[in-house]
């Protein structure tokens, strides 16, 4: 079963739990600081869901600009709910490793909470050096730890060749192939990653 399919089936019920948990959500407050995001910023959020983490995003984007994007349309017919009173944001019904957008557009992508759901994975990351500024940052960050979460998503079904969180061996040897030198990383509460682009 595909994203696009698994998302919409769940858009209705989906509630984030990092939204309740306060130890999660003081995670938030660190990857929100760590991601370094500037006010004037131009920032693509794949996999943005039910547009929960795009409110902390927007907060710090006094005069910069958010693109939102998600696979599945119910999931952002919960996001639109929430992003309505906000006109630097605009909701996208894309697959994330095939955007529609120009290259070398964008200052940060940050991909939250949503990363282990993209496959194969070095397609998606070959996007995001596309769309990056030269200079620009990548970040990929889960609220919770690596193991909890690629435990969690077997104990829910999901198929653990595609719907996992790689280690950071991994993930550095994805990166370095398409352009990134990672800057931060964090694996102990929560999983954080933030990879600058660089030209050869």
């Amino acid at each position: 079963m595909g994203n696009r399919k698994i998302f919409n089936n769940i858009a209705e019920s989906y509630k984030n739990e990092w939204n309740i948990s306060k130890v999660e959500k003081e995670n938030i407050r660190k990857i929100i600081k760590y991601s370094g995001i500037k006010k004037k910023d131009v920032i693509l959020e794949p996999g943005c869901g039910k547009g929960d983490f795009s409110l902390f995003i927007l907060k710090k984007l006094k005069e910069g600009f958010l693109y939102s994007v998600d696979v599945s349309e119910k999931m952002l017919f919960y996001a639109k709910e929430k992003l309505l009173k906000y006109k630097n944001v605009r909701l996208i019904n894309y697959d994330a490793k095939n955007i529609k957008i120009k290259s070398g557009y964008f200052d940060k992508i940050i991909c939250f909470n949503c990363f282990p759901h993209f496959y194969p994975k070095e397609k998606y990351i070959k996007e995001f050096a596309r769309l990056l500024k030269k200079d620009g940052y990548l970040i990929i960050a889960h609220s919770i730890s690596r193991k909890k979460i690629n435990n969690l998503h077997k104990r829910f079904g999901f198929n653990m060749k595609k719907h996992f969180l790689p280690d950071f061996s991994q993930m550095k040897k994805i990166l370095k192939k398409y352009n990134f030198k990672i800057n931060k990383n964090f694996n102990k509460n929560f999983y954080f990653i933030k990879a600058q682009k660089y030209n050869l």
